[in-house]
């Protein structure tokens, strides 16, 4: 990646996603503990979840 080129995507993949994206996949970094993300994944959960009930009350 050059200088200025601005990331369009970071992931949490799992092995069988990485092998579904096969040679589309440019680049990908194994994380061996992953339990830094526990934190950031808990939120996006909650975030999702509040957005499904928001879909579900009609208000989203």
């Amino acid at each position: 990646m050059s200088e200025g080129e601005p990331i369009v995507a970071v992931a949490l993949l799992s092995q069988r996603d990485i092998d579904r994206f096969g040679d589309n996949l440019m680049r990908c970094y194994r994380v061996d503990d992953a339990s830094d993300f526990d934190e950031l994944l808990r939120l996006i959960d909650q975030a999702d979840n509040a957005r499904e009930n928001r879909i579900e009350g009609g208000t989203a």
